[in-house]
C-alpha cells in the first residue's frame, strides 16, 4: 500500500512537472519577441497571422498559425539541431530534402516535376520561339549535383533521373529550341569542385566548364582557357543546404569570381525595378552577409540591363534562375548588352523586352530542379501565347 501511494505521488509530480513546464514554455512564446529571419536557416520565419473569420472557416488561418508557431517557438534552432544529432545517431543520411552525402557533399534532392507546369512552360517557351522565327532561341539546362555528383550519394539513395527528365524536355522543344548539352561537360569533370559541398549552386569553376561548352553555340570560337583569371573573393562560404539541413555549418568553402584577362571589362548594370545602378557584377557587401554566393550580381532581381563596351553589336535576352548569376561575367565580353530577366519576380511580358531592348538572341539557363517547379516562367510569356493564337485564327 505504501509502495503504491509513492507511485501515485511520483506520477503526480512528473504530470505537474510537464505541466509546469509545458506553461513555462508557453509564457516564454508569448513574452519573447518574435524572429523576423533565421540566420541559421536563411530564410524568413513566419509571422502571426491576421485574424480572419473567413481564413478561420476555409482553414487558412490555422495552417498559417501552425506554421507561425512553428517558426516562433522559443528554441528552435536549439531542439532543429538536437533533431538531427538523434536522425544521425540513427542513421539517416537524408534531412529537410538534402542527402548527407561522402566527405560531407551535401546534395539536394531531384525535384519531380509538376506536369502541368512544364508541359505549360514548354508550350509557352516554344510558342514564343516559333514568334521570333528570325532570333535565335536556345535552353541550356543544368543538373543539379545529385545528377552529377552520383559518386557522392549515401548508399541507397535514389534520386530521380534527371538525365532521364532532361531528354523527355528536349524531345518536347523539338527544332523549335536549339539545346544546348553542358551535361557531358559537367560530367567529365564529377571530381573536381564543381560544386559547393553546403550549397545547391555549381562553383564558378562548373559554370566556366558549361561556358566552354556552350561558346561554340553562342557563336563564341576559339581556346577559352586561357581568357580568364581566378580570384578567391572568400573563404568562408557556408550555403543554403547546410541551412536547409542542419548539417555542415562549421564548413567553410572559398568562393572565386572570374575576370577577362584581355577585353575591356567596363560595363554599367541598371537594376532597372529597383532604380539603382552600378559599374560591377559583383557586390561585395553580400560577403558580410550569410548567402554569400549572392556576390554575383547582388542576388536575383527581376530584371537587369548590362550594357558594355563590346564591340559586338549582339544584345541577348537572358531569362533565368540563380544559376545564370555566376555564368554571366563569362558572357560580357561578346554582347553588347545583356538583359536579364528572372520570370519569379518580373512582373511584365517578354515581348515588352524584345521589343524595348532590340533583342538579337535569348537564352534560357535553369538548374534542372528550379524548371521543373517553376510556375512562373509560362507566366511572363501570356502575351506571346496570345499573339500565336490570334494569328493561328486568322
Amino acid at each position: 500500500m505504501k509502495k503504491d501511494r509513492q507511485r501515485k505521488v511520483q506520477e503526480k509530480l512528473v504530470g505537474i512537472i510537464f505541466i509546469l513546464t509545458l506553461f513555462l514554455f508557453l509564457i516564454i512564446n508569448v513574452i519573447v519577441p518574435d524572429r523576423e529571419k533565421s540566420v541559421q536557416e536563411n530564410r524568413m520565419l513566419a509571422t502571426k497571422p491576421k485574424f480572419r473569420l473567413s481564413s478561420l472557416i476555409s482553414g487558412d488561418y490555422d495552417e498559417k498559425f501552425e506554421a507561425y508557431m512553428d517558426d516562433q517557438f522559443v528554441g528552435r534552432d536549439m531542439w532543429r539541431k538536437l533533431k538531427v544529432a538523434v536522425d544521425r545517431i540513427g542513421g539517416s543520411r537524408l534531412e529537410n530534402g538534402v542527402y548527407i552525402g561522402t566527405n560531407g557533399q551535401l546534395l539536394e534532392q531531384i525535384e519531380v516535376a509538376d506536369e502541368n507546369h512544364l508541359a505549360a512552360n514548354i508550350k509557352a517557351i516554344k510558342s514564343f520561339s516559333e514568334s521570333q522565327s528570325k532570333i535565335p532561341v536556345r535552353m541550356m539546362l543544368v543538373p543539379d549535383a545529385a545528377n552529377v555528383l552520383n559518386h557522392s550519394l549515401p548508399a541507397l539513395a535514389k534520386p530521380e533521373d534527371q538525365t532521364q527528365m532532361f531528354s523527355m524536355v528536349r524531345k518536347d522543344f523539338g527544332d523549335s529550341v536549339e539545346w544546348i548539352d553542358v551535361s557531358t561537360e559537367l560530367n567529365k569533370h564529377k571530381t573536381e569542385k564543381i560544386y559547393y559541398k553546403t550549397d545547391h549552386h555549381w562553383t564558378t569553376l562548373g559554370a566556366f566548364y558549361a561556358f566552354q561548352a556552350a561558346a561554340p553555340s553562342l557563336g563564341i570560337d576559339g581556346d577559352l582557357s586561357g581568357k580568364y583569371v581566378s580570384y578567391t573573393v572568400s573563404d568562408s562560404f557556408n550555403g543554403m543546404l547546410a541551412s536547409k539541413s542542419g548539417v555542415n555549418f562549421g564548413e567553410k568553402e572559398q568562393i572565386d569570381i572570374y575576370v577577362p584577362t584581355e577585353e575591356d571589362t567596363d560595363l554599367i548594370v541598371d537594376y532597372v525595378d529597383e532604380g539603382k545602378r552600378s559599374t560591377s557584377l559583383y557586390d561585395s557587401s553580400k560577403l558580410k552577409e550569410k548567402d554569400q554566393y549572392t556576390v554575383f550580381l547582388g542576388g536575383n532581381s527581376s530584371l537587369l540591363d548590362i550594357r558594355t563596351v563590346s564591340t559586338s553589336t549582339k544584345r541577348l535576352l537572358l531569362v533565368k534562375d540563380s544559376f545564370a548569376n555566376s555564368f554571366i561575367p563569362f558572357l560580357t565580353p561578346y554582347y553588347r548588352e545583356i538583359v536579364v530577366v528572372d520570370p519569379r519576380y518580373y512582373s511584365g511580358t517578354i515581348n515588352d523586352l524584345m521589343d524595348s531592348y532590340r533583342i538579337s538572341e535569348v537564352l534560357f539557363l535553369y538548374s534542372g530542379n528550379t524548371f521543373f517547379k517553376d510556375n512562373n516562367i509560362s507566366g511572363v510569356f501570356a502575351v506571346c501565347l496570345l499573339y500565336t493564337s490570334d494569328a493561328a485564327d486568322d
